[in-house]
């Protein structure tokens, strides 16, 4: 405990604008960014953010929360307004500050053409049909149809880039680059947004960007080869590599019980077969209003025809290995 209190107490900051140094002020609040203790003291700070808005729900994730309320037609203005006012005058009495200029709001409902307004520090907010949840954007109907269109958009302008840059590196060299920036760019939190239940035509714009990056590879800027060609090159396809990153995720969360509010939602959904106890399955939930995007559907459409067995005690690199095998990957993911 003094070797924290050490850590946190007698600081002090002082800023520099082109040379000019401010004077000294001495630090009363705040966690030291960069540091390996830093993030983990922080999580301890802001464990119970959540606890004062009882019956709703409130997602955190470092310096960012997102709260889900939940309540009928008539009584939604009033319950949003209320939470959302307890949130912000909770956060403030911890010494956080809430930037307005970041704050949205957004209402999910089932066709209905309606929009609330909230009060926050004197400004209004009206609710709108999208917002940005850690880069991923999510709209009113859970389409993700917006957030692919902002996907396929970015990717054609990294196209542009990767075909200047095809001319100094080899193929091999390229795919590298193709791997850590492309892809990463293109398909961050593809595990959520992309999946078997997304339109036809949302699918067809992810695969027309991805094809095109394999044809920049392979220098085939006239459409000579065919897509069955183009997939003999080993990289997994976008719907695939999101397969694999949830699947992944789940089976992390059941068999080792972490991040735990992720095991408690996974179990609520599963049973286990009576001659198979370690053999999770998943309900299927598709009557529901949202079913296709439910929780149990997404993961008993990945991870249903896997066995828990052979999870047992593996690391991490082998859990990567036997997900790639089972997905008929092999190498195309590096």
């Amino acid at each position: 405990m003094h070797i924290i209190m050490d850590f946190l107490t007698n600081r002090s900051f002082k800023v520099d604008i082109d040379g000019e140094l401010s004077n000294l002020k001495k630090l009363k609040l705040g966690c030291v960014q960069g540091s390996i203790l830093g993030p983990k003291l922080f999580n301890l700070y802001m464990r119970d953010v959540s606890s004062n808005v009882n019956g709703h729900h409130i997602t955190t994730y470092a310096d960012d929360s997102y709260v889900l309320v939940k309540a009928a037609v008539e009584d939604l203005q009033e319950e949003l307004q209320n939470t959302v006012t307890k949130h912000l005058d909770y956060l403030n009495v911890m010494g956080m500050v809430s930037n307005l200029s970041k704050t949205e709001a957004v209402l999910f409902d089932r066709g209905r053409k309606q929009e609330l307004e909230i009060e926050i520090g004197g400004e209004v907010f009206r609710t709108a049909k999208e917002m940005k949840v850690l880069g991923v954007t999510l709209d009113d109907k859970i389409s993700w149809s917006s957030h692919i269109s902002k996907v396929v958009s970015k990717a054609k302008n990294l196209n542009s880039a990767l075909s200047f840059i095809r001319r100094k590196l080899s193929e091999d060299q390229f795919l590298k680059v193709l791997t850590s920036q492309f892809y990463g760019a293109c398909f961050y939190g593809s595990a959520a947004w992309l999946h078997g239940n997304n339109s036809y035509k949302d699918i067809r714009k992810i695969n027309a960007v991805y094809y095109r990056s394999l044809r920049i590879a392979k220098r085939d800027f006239k459409r000579k080869l065919s897509r069955s060609k183009l997939d003999e090159m080993g990289r997994a396809r976008p719907t695939t590599w999101a397969r694999y990153q949830s699947t992944s995720i789940v089976m992390k969360a059941t068999t080792r019980k972490l991040p735990e509010r992720l095991c408690v939602d996974l179990l609520a959904n599963s049973y286990h077969e009576r001659r198979k106890p370690k053999r999770m399955k998943f309900y299927n939930k598709a009557n529901l209003r949202i079913g296709k995007q439910s929780l149990p559907n997404r993961c008993g459409t990945d991870i249903n025809d896997l066995d828990f067995d052979w999870t047992d005690g593996m690391t991490d690199n082998l859990l990567r290995i036997s997900l790639k095998k089972h997905f008929k990957m092999n190498n195309d993911l590096k």
